[in-house]
């Protein structure tokens, strides 16, 4: 048994908890999303091709898996807020690595500063469990969804600016890309500094997930919190929920940016369709949360699937990338994601005993991170060889194949509840 705190508020360290991750949640999800588009873009410039230019995104996902399991594993023994704050100073030192990448035109240079980036877009997806760790079962898709969309603010927001920083960065003779870069690091650093302040008491140490006065408790291996998921079909569903949803949207949205480029759109246009992707994918995530405590985990999943496979239908039309068609299909991308991920980081939350939590957790981040990650670097190779069309029908054959693996493991769920 691990200690719990005495004489805590635990409802006063929850709201005081969910005010700091909204405001981290901000800061670090906003530089994420300024920071993709661009890598992409200069990757595209080192390399003077389309052909790998998945593998900025692809490199920010393997950082961002690689954190998943070595976060869980620290903040199990040592809890939440040392573990966030110190996965966001590592994506702030990627980002400062990367701009001098990025002005040196160094490819050898620029990928492990991606990996180092990462983190923080790992760091970002962990956050919202902590969100969870005091929630009541009731509240607790609504109490992670809070996260996801207060990052709607920085998400939407901070893509818009990738023109005017670009500009700027060129204004004092940096390369426009490396613009984008410069106003993250600033923001991801604030990210960090923010929950080392001010999340105390720490939420899971007040949940009794981590023991303060321990001397020494080991991480639960990769293996062994597979395992421990996989045995149970509701927190098996929840794995391939969040690994479906992360890797479809992945896929379509890391290649959007070339697609639209190679159709004459602007850097603007780029980055109003991304901001109309971020919003479904954030925006409306209070939504999703009040659809999964108010219907139940797997409907919600299945509304996800759907609006994924409406997604990629529609950016499988768009073979000329047309406004029409790009703006919704990437707005439901987003949304779809968002009901999927909600949905399912609660059915994972509360599948698995409290002790097992944050390692099952972190494999699953890892899981979904690496599925995501090979689409990733896989999404620029389809893009060049056979196009944008193929991209997303490969996307809508996975989120229909998330449906078919809800019906059957909500039906095995019911046998054994039965027995």
């Amino acid at each position: 048994m691990t200690a719990q705190l005495v004489g805590v508020d635990r409802d006063a360290v929850q709201r005081r908890t969910l005010r700091v991750l909204w405001v981290s949640a901000v800061l670090s999800r906003g530089s994420v999303s300024i920071m993709f588009p661009v890598s992409v873009l200069a990757i595209k410039d080192m390399l003077g091709s389309d052909t790998w230019a998945g593998l900025a995104t692809g490199a920010g996902t393997v950082g961002s898996a690689l954190s998943a399991m070595w976060l869980a594993s620290y903040m199990q023994r040592r809890g939440r807020t040392p573990g966030l704050s110190g996965g966001f100073a590592v994506a702030g030192a990627g980002g400062v690595l990367a701009i001098v990448a990025i002005q040196a035109s160094s490819l050898l240079l620029f990928v492990p500063a991606m990996v180092l980036v990462g983190v923080g877009s790992g760091t970002s997806n962990l956050s919202r469990y902590a969100a969870a760790d005091l929630a009541s079962a009731s509240r607790r898709s609504r109490e992670i969804s809070t996260v996801i969309f207060a990052a709607t603010f920085g998400a939407v927001l901070f893509p818009l600016f990738i023109g005017v920083a670009g500009d700027a960065a060129e204004a004092v003779s940096l390369d426009a890309n490396a613009g984008g870069f410069a106003v993250a690091v600033c923001f991801f650093f604030l990210a960090g500094l923010t929950i080392w302040l001010f999340m105390r008491p720490d939420p899971l140490v007040v949940a009794g997930g981590v023991d303060p006065n321990a001397k020494r408790r080991d991480g639960v291996p990769f293996g062994r919190a597979m395992a421990i998921a996989w045995a149970r079909p509701l927190a098996r569903l929840a794995f391939v929920t969040l690994i479906v949803a992360q890797a479809v949207m992945v896929m379509v949205m890391a290649m959007t940016p070339l697609h639209m480029e190679a159709h004459g759109h602007s850097n603007g246009t780029v980055g109003a369709v991304i901001s109309a992707h971020t919003a479904g994918m954030f925006a409306f995530a209070p939504l999703a949360g009040w659809a999964s405590d108010r219907f139940g985990r797997i409907p919600t999943i299945a509304i996800g699937g759907l609006t994924l496979v409406l997604a990629t239908i529609l950016t499988a039309l768009a073979g000329e990338a047309p406004r029409l068609l790009m703006f919704p299909g990437l707005f439901l991308l987003g949304l779809g994601w968002s009901f999927g991920f909600v949905a399912g980081s609660a059915l994972l939350t509360e599948s698995v005993d409290l002790g097992d939590r944050v390692a099952v957790q972190g494999a699953a981040d890892l899981a979904t991170n690496v599925a995501s990650g090979v689409g990733a670097l896989a999404s620029g190779v389809v893009l060049s060889m056979s196009g944008f069309h193929t991209l997303s029908l490969i996307g809508m054959t996975a989120a229909g194949a998330l449906l078919i693996h809800a019906y059957f493991e909500h039906r095995l769920a019911q046998r054994l509840a039965a027995t």
